[in-house]
Parts: C-alpha cells; sequence; structure tokens
C-alpha cells in the first residue's frame, strides 16, 4: 500500500509535469505574439527622424526670433538634430520658469506637454506630427523685465583682493565675459581668441585661453546645476578675492530675483564621500541700501531668492565672496520681474 502510495504519487507527479509542460508550449506563442504586439506599441510611441523633422519645420515656419522651444520628455532628445535656430531651452516642464517669454513652443511625447507646465500659460494651438504634439504656448504671469547676462557687456566686474586692498577692474571683455587678468596685450589677445580652437591648439603653448586665466572671470555660460543645464552667470569667488557687479540698467520698482547654485560635478557628482567645495557669500546692495545677504551652501540644487528693489534709482551691486581657494563653480542667474504688458489679449 505504502509503495503504491508513493507509486500513484509519482504518478501524480510525473502526469502533472506533462500538463504544465503542454500549458508552457501552448503559452509561449501567446506570450511571444503579445511582446510583438507591445514592442510595436512601444516602437509607435517614438518619434522618427522625419517626424522630428515636419515637427521642428512647423515651429520654425511660425515662430518669431523671441520665441523659446521645449520638449518633453527630456530623455527623448533626438529631435536636438533639428533644434537648430530654435532657441531650445534644457528645462523639466513643471519646473521651467518662462518668465522670459512671451510665447513658446513644446514638442512633447509619451504623454507629456504643455499641460505640465505649472507656470500661467494658454494653449493657443496644437499639431500633431506622428507621435509628437507641437503645442504652442501664450506665456502669463510676470515677465522679465531687466536681465544681467543680456547687461553684461554695459556691467563693470572687479574684483578686491583683501591682502593689500587692491582693487582690480576685470576691463578685458572676451565676447561673453569679462576678465581680469591678461598674459599678452589685448590686441595680441583679440587676434588669439579669433583663431579657430584647433589652430589655438596647434600653437607652440597650446593655449586655447589665449593667455587668459580661467578662473578670474565673470561670463555667459552653461552649467550642469541640479540635473538640468542652466544658462547662468559663471563668478569664481575665490579666497580673499570678492568679485563685485555694478549693474547700471536695472530699473527702480521691479523685484529682483537671483538664481544660483553650484555646478553639480563640484558638490555632488565627484565629491560624494569628502565634500571640499565651501559656502560662498552674495550681498546685493543699492544705493547703500543691503537688500539680500545670504550665504550659498555647497549643496546640490538650483535655488533662487528674491526681494522687491526700492523705488530710489542707482546701480544694483553684486557681491560674491568665499574663503575657498579651490574652483566652485558657482552661477548665478539674476534678473528684474515686472508684471507683463497686455495680459488678457487674445493670440
Amino acid at each position: 500500500m505504502i509503495t503504491r502510495a508513493r507509486g500513484d504519487g509519482a504518478a501524480s507527479v510525473i502526469v502533472s509535469a506533462a500538463v504544465n509542460s503542454r500549458v508552457y508550449w501552448l503559452a509561449l506563442p501567446l506570450l511571444v505574439a503579445l511582446a510583438f504586439v507591445m514592442g510595436h506599441v512601444q516602437s509607435a510611441r517614438v518619434a522618427t527622424r522625419d517626424d522630428w523633422a515636419r515637427a521642428t519645420d512647423a515651429v520654425r515656419s511660425q515662430r518669431t526670433p523671441t520665441d523659446a522651444l521645449l520638449w518633453a520628455p527630456l530623455s527623448q532628445g533626438e529631435g536636438r538634430l533639428y533644434f537648430d535656430g530654435l532657441n531650445a531651452q534644457h528645462a523639466e516642464l513643471p519646473t521651467a520658469d518662462l518668465a522670459r517669454w512671451d510665447t513658446l513652443w513644446v514638442l512633447g511625447s509619451h504623454g507629456r506637454g504643455a499641460a505640465d507646465l505649472v507656470w500661467p500659460h494658454r494653449i493657443v494651438e496644437t499639431q500633431t506630427f506622428g507621435p509628437l504634439t507641437v503645442e504652442k504656448v501664450r506665456v502669463e504671469g510676470e515677465r522679465v523685465v531687466g536681465d544681467l547676462l543680456t547687461d553684461l557687456e554695459r556691467v563693470r566686474v572687479s574684483r578686491a583682493f583683501a591682502v593689500g586692498g587692491e582693487v582690480r577692474v576685470c576691463g578685458f571683455w572676451s565676447g561673453r565675459g569679462w576678465h581680469c587678468a591678461l598674459r599678452d596685450s589685448p590686441e595680441r589677445t583679440r587676434e588669439c581668441l579669433a583663431a579657430p580652437t584647433g589652430q589655438r591648439l596647434a600653437r607652440r603653448d597650446k593655449d586655447p585661453e589665449c593667455g587668459l586665466d580661467p578662473l578670474l572671470h565673470v561670463s555667459r555660460d552653461v552649467r550642469l546645476i541640479g540635473d538640468v543645464p542652466r544658462r547662468c552667470l559663471w563668478v569664481h569667488p575665490v579666497a580673499n578675492a570678492r568679485v563685485t557687479l555694478e549693474w547700471f540698467d536695472a530699473p527702480a520698482g521691479s523685484a529682483l530675483q537671483l538664481d544660483y547654485g553650484f555646478s553639480d560635478p563640484m558638490v555632488a557628482d565627484n565629491y560624494k564621500r569628502d565634500r571640499k567645495v565651501r559656502a560662498a557669500h552674495i550681498r546685493v546692495t543699492r544705493t547703500g541700501r543691503a537688500l539680500l545677504d545670504f550665504e550659498v551652501t555647497p549643496v546640490k540644487g538650483w535655488r533662487s531668492e528674491r526681494v522687491d528693489l526700492p523705488p530710489e534709482a542707482g546701480p544694483l551691486t553684486i557681491e560674491v565672496s568665499s574663503d575657498d581657494p579651490r574652483d566652485a563653480h558657482l552661477c548665478i542667474d539674476p534678473t528684474l520681474r515686472g508684471p507683463r504688458q497686455g495680459e488678457g489679449s487674445g493670440p
């Protein structure tokens, strides 16, 4: 009886395994078909180059020179091949600051689009190109009425050294920023800068910077801050050398928004165990009156400080200092904000 029970059990196991094996073999074609369908559906959601070309051509035929373009999700970036001349901006839609623009074009896919924008806006037109949507957006809310990145060529930049009390004016304009120290004459430096980069590297001294100090300058730049490439003003606050920017074109009656952050590689990606970058300090004044005075901690992220400007006229002065002797990659983006003209008008 016991042997028979064991035999019956073994036979039952064999029969069960055979049935399961048959079920698996029957299910295999269904699984293959399901994988094929899912792959086809996923492939249909990915824009082709022709889709991107047609979508960007549609934007190019309707946009004005001051319009900007965003795309989402950022991971679907093959369209970058077709973004030339479209003022494309890196920005996550839910956190995008749209104050610089009146009209925006959003290229969306995978269920993403202008509806993800939190900033006040109106969608005035929608087109589709395969899996892509092209949405024309009218921006609402406050707008930028003064932009230090744009005005940089008219800003006075200087460095004040703690040792000896020397104040050095950064008087050489390179085309994208002010430099405080030159190795050669201004004429020879400009001649060198006008040459292609490859030609500069082929020179005997292999100096693509043309003798300009890579640290002692204040220039327009793009830095990865908070995992997003950001246009900003690169300010290097080396120890005992305070940087001062005098912004003469700042109108009264507006609000100053100062966005800032250290580049990710310096405070996060390269120093996970031993962060070596030290804090910086920013102070903003107008006619001797302190408007902002705060410490910039060396942590990953893009942050903002904001203050209403007093009614009196006079240059806006921004001072950046630090006791860090290393290359800290602090970037700032000061803008003046005011009401947007003509809100409520039609498209």
